[in-house]
């Protein structure tokens, strides 16, 4: 497996520029599911991952950047500047794990390798959002201190059919959902970028063969 890194600056901040906007345009549309405490399910950091792919880490990064304090305003349950520095934090670690891995592999970042690293950053955004939903998002979006965050996913009218099927309570029932919810998101993030890379190298391949 091989990403392109386009190295040339001015095409790095046109591909950040074009990722940015598309981000935005995600965030516009409906979520693929919205959880009961509000989580958005949707493609808004695909553009994001695919700029690592097809650019690198920096204009990935400028990509996030120039797009998130849109992203918390525009949209169906956009969430704000609260919404806009979740985002952040749960989808850097999906770009920030596996370029540390593609670094550290010298050369020879495989697709396990990207799996692996895929694994490593879902866990560690799962852990992240468990910490700042928590002690930041929940607490400043519905004024609830972090006692009251625990009490409230003990309500099964805040829960998703995950904590529902499992009969969950309390801090589980708030650990597991949040958790659950962020691995699925960051494996959408992943893989639905990671085919659309696959699908852009495919043309830009077949362009150079009949040009």
């Amino acid at each position: 497996m091989t990403t392109m890194s386009v190295k040339r600056p001015t095409v790095q901040l046109s591909g950040a520029a074009l990722m940015a906007v598309l981000s935005v345009i995600l965030q516009c549309l409906p979520p693929i599911f919205l959880t009961p405490w509000y989580m958005r399910i949707d493609l808004v950091a695909v553009p994001w991952i695919i700029c690592w792919f097809l650019f690198g880490f920096k204009p990935a990064f400028l990509s996030l950047l120039l797009s998130i304090p849109l992203v918390g305003l525009l949209g169906p349950f956009a969430g704000g500047w609260v919404g806009a520095i979740m985002k952040s934090v749960a989808s850097m670690w999906m770009i920030l794990i596996p370029e540390i891995a593609r670094y550290a592999s010298k050369g020879n970042y495989t697709l396990p390798r990207y799996t692996l690293s895929v694994l490593v950053a879902v866990m560690v955004r799962a852990l992240a959002c468990v910490l700042f939903n928590l002690y930041f998002a929940i607490p400043i979006f519905f004024g609830m201190s972090p006692s009251d965050v625990i009490a409230f996913f003990s309500n099964p009218r805040f829960q998703s059919f995950v904590g529902l099927s499992l009969g969950l309570i309390g801090l589980t029932a708030y650990v597991v959902e949040v958790s659950f919810w962020n691995i699925v998101q960051g494996i959408i993030d992943a893989y639905a970028s990671f085919l659309i890379y696959l699908a852009i190298v495919k043309r830009l391949r077949l362009r150079q063969i009949t040009s």
